[in-house]
């Protein structure tokens, strides 16, 4: 299970890096009225894949890793009382799903039969948002009882 940790916490980068880039060229693409390029549809797509793959790790983490809800809660302890808990069982899951969500929403922008200046313009909205929802939801290091390390293993 460590090693899916590890995983999921490296995909977390590729998927903030591949959302820049994809808030970049969306912004970009409405602002100077460009067409929409197959290399745009292609890293919408890398960003959506890459959400998906993030998400789908993150809930094999969420059901049986080693905090996992399988193994329970330790006695006594009430999940929505508990910060470690309700972080990792609630808010984490819920906000991540929310922000894939958006993300495949503005994938799907590409595929509308609307004017280009529209999909660049609707996509870097979805995409936006979405990273402000990830970004919410990561466990930082500075979050006391739920931080987790920058990168995996330090």
């Amino acid at each position: 299970m460590n090693f899916l940790v590890a995983l999921h916490s490296w995909l977390r980068w590729i998927l903030l890096i591949l959302l820049l880039a994809s808030i970049v060229k969306s912004l970009s693409g409405f602002s100077g009225k460009k067409a929409l390029s197959a290399g745009d549809k292609k890293l919408w797509l890398f960003t959506m894949i890459s959400a998906h793959t993030t998400l789908l790790i993150g809930l094999i983490l969420l059901f049986v890793g080693k905090f996992g809800i399988i193994n329970g809660t330790p006695e006594g302890v009430s999940v929505m009382k508990d910060p470690f808990y309700r972080f990792y069982w609630v808010e984490h899951p819920v906000m991540m799903i929310i922000a894939i969500a958006l993300i495949t929403v503005g994938r799907g922008q590409a595929k509308k039969s609307i004017s280009d200046y529209a999909k660049y313009k609707k996509a870097f909205w979805f995409f936006l948002i979405a990273l402000v929802v990830i970004l919410a939801a990561i466990p930082w290091p500075s979050r006391p009882g739920i931080g987790r390390a920058l990168i995996p293993g330090m």
